[in-house]
Formats: C-alpha cells, structure tokens, sequence
C-alpha cells in the first residue's frame, strides 16, 4: 500500500515549501519533494522589506531574524544616472541580504515542523491520474494525492510533463561568482548597474562574503564568452559604479563564474481541469530587475494553498477553482510585464543588442 496525501507538493524551495506548510497548518497530510539536499549555492540573495510581513504570517519572522541575515538598508542604482533609494521609509525598516540556502532549508524544515512529510533528494519521475494522483519518485518510491502541486522553479518540470505550454518573454541568464574573507562591514545595500552586454548586480551576503551577477541574454553569453572568467572579468571592469566597489574585494578568494536562467516566462494549462496546479517560478519567473521573486513565491504559496483547500473540500468546484487561479496568475504577469518595461524604459540608452531588444514594441499576451 503506497503513502496517500491530501496534497503533494514537487519542489522544496520558498514556494513549494510555504505552500506545504500553509496546507500542513490547515491540518492536511501533504508531502513535499526536494530533489536536492540543499548542498550548493542558490542565487536570489537580496529579500525585500516586503518579505517581513509574509514570514510574520507564516509564523517565521523570529525564526529568520535568528538566522544571522545581513539588513539590506536600500539600493543605489546607476541606470539612467545614479540614485539612492533607502528602505527605511518602507515601514518595515530595511531589506535583507541572505544566504538563500539557510533561508530555503528554514522555510523546507517549518514545513516539515508543521506535520507535512519532507522528502530530500528526491523528485517525481512520473505521475498519472485516475481519480487519484499516481506519483513514482525517483528513488522508486510510490505515493497517491488527491491534489499535485508544481513548485519545481522555471523548469515547470510536472506542468510540462501534464501538458502546459512555457510562453517566454526574454532569454535571460545571470553569470555570477562570490568573494569570500572580504569584509561587509560598510556594504549593506544593493548595487544595480547597467552596461553594454547587461546590468550588473553586487551585493553583501553573510558571513563576509560579497556576490557580483551580471544579467544578459543567452545567446550573448555564449557568443562572448562570458562564462569564462576573463571575459566576465573585462566586462566588469568596464562598468564604473560596480567594479570600483569590487576593486578591493576581488584580492579574497572568488568562486568561479557560473551560469543559472534568469528567464521569464508564463506556463499555460489548456483545459486541463484535473486537480494540479502551479506556484512561484513554475507558473510565472520574473526577471531579477523586479526584485520581486521570493516575495511573489510566498505570496502564490498563499493562493495555491487556499485554492487546494478549496479543491480538497469542493472537488465538483475544480473548473471554476482552477480557472479563477489561472486567471490571477494571467492578471499577475500581465502587472509583471508593464513593470518590467517601465524599468528597462528607464535605463540610459544603449546601441548594443540587449538594449535594442528591450526598445518598446507593442505586444499582446494570449493566454489561450
């Protein structure tokens, strides 16, 4: 006899794993699924203050504040000229700067302290339905829900695998290395800054370390060859805000450049009303410029829990539950595109290719 949950959840990171916990609160059995053990870097590192008001809800602020974050106390940005903005006329006082794999695994342990089953190093290789949800994990493991929840990031590995469809808006990557032994002492702030190939972003991190990230297109990154150390260097140096800030942390000991997506992207369902849905980057990855990833995450959490208990308690009602979620996701992005246009309006002119891609042309979103 397989485990039977109320709800899986693929997918242990922030929104997978509030999902879990808000539906473990509500007194239902859930099963959450990490395909990792947490065991490397996650990008993703500069919270909102808006974060604090969603930990609260989840019962977790004093749990984050032991942590050891660093206070993020604004962003100074170099975009159209240069500009400060502080945080403390946010009302919640400052921004943080985290370790995003302490702060995931406390979100993924919360949820396991609020009763819901933790599996790590696993990941759903299969799954079907036939009135129940039929899930084969990758260790071979077997187990049956009533509702399948994807929360396995941009990959959207289950709503592709069920049939969705990815709409993407851009191709973007971040290429990214750490500085460890630096000190951070005077550095609690966000840098943005654009150039030639992308923007650059430097931030602190703790425990006296600093990260530097520059954002391009795909396709760019693989024609210049910024993966590689000496080219990501000489485009560093060719910025003026973010490599004088680097100039002296770049003598401790640096990581090499590596690759993650920073893509954004929508995952559609067509007219499949069975009992799943999507949450944080599977349903819809935002491009870092909006510094909104972890907040959304846990705000969808929200709304996916409610709409599964709903889903749970009223399983005849799945067609309208499951359109009214979708429809909210779609009215989500469509908020997500006009403000990620704004901020690439706003940038001072360039020439180059990722510029020239971002010059305003008309555009309509299907959702069909």
């Amino acid at each position: 006899m397989f485990p039977t949950y109320d709800v899986v959840v693929a997918g242990g990171g922030p929104a997978g794993a509030a999902t879990a916990l808000r539906l473990a609160l509500a007194g239902h059995s859930v099963a959450v699924l990490e395909r990792s053990r947490f065991e490397h870097p996650r990008v993703g590192e500069t919270l909102a203050p808006s974060i604090q008001p969603l930990l609260r809800t989840l019962g977790l602020w004093s749990r984050f504040v032991a942590a050891g974050h660093l206070p993020s106390w604004g962003t100074r940005s170099v975009w159209s000229g240069t500009a400060d903005h502080s945080h403390l006329m946010s009302g919640y006082e400052c921004g943080w700067h985290v370790d995003r794999r302490t702060f995931d695994r406390m979100l993924f342990d919360a949820a396991g302290d609020a009763g819901a089953s933790t599996y790590l190093g696993c990941s759903l290789s299969s799954c079907s339905y036939d009135g129940m949800w039929q899930l084969t994990c990758s260790d071979g493991g077997r187990l049956t829900a009533r509702v399948l929840i994807d929360a396995t990031g941009r990959s959207a590995a289950v709503g592709r695998c069920l049939g969705a469809r990815r709409i993407p808006f851009d191709r973007l990557v971040g290429i990214t290395a750490r500085w460890s032994g630096v000190d951070v002492t005077n550095e609690h702030y966000l840098l943005i800054e654009a150039a030639a190939h992308g923007w650059w972003y430097t931030a602190p991190l703790p425990h006296n370390a600093m990260i530097a990230m520059l954002i391009t297109d795909t396709d760019l990154c693989r024609r210049h060859q910024m993966s590689s150390a000496m080219a990501w260097t000489t485009d560093l140096n060719q910025t003026s805000a973010t490599s004088s800030r680097l100039h002296d942390k770049m003598a401790g000991v640096a990581s090499s450049p590596r690759v993650c997506s920073a893509a954004s992207q929508r995952l559609i369902r067509s007219r499949d009303l069975r009992p799943w849905l999507t949450v944080g980057d599977a349903a819809l990855a935002v491009d870092p410029i909006s510094g909104s990833g972890v907040p959304r995450a846990l705000r969808t959490a929200e709304a996916a829990a409610e709409t599964t208990t709903r889903l749970l308690s009223h399983p005849s009602d799945a067609a309208d539950l499951i359109t009214r979620y979708e429809s909210n996701r779609n009215t989500e992005c469509t908020t997500y595109l006009t403000t990620r246009a704004s901020y690439y309006n706003a940038a001072a002119h360039h020439t180059t290719p990722f510029w020239t891609r971002r010059t305003p042309v008309p555009r309509v979103v299907e959702y069909g």
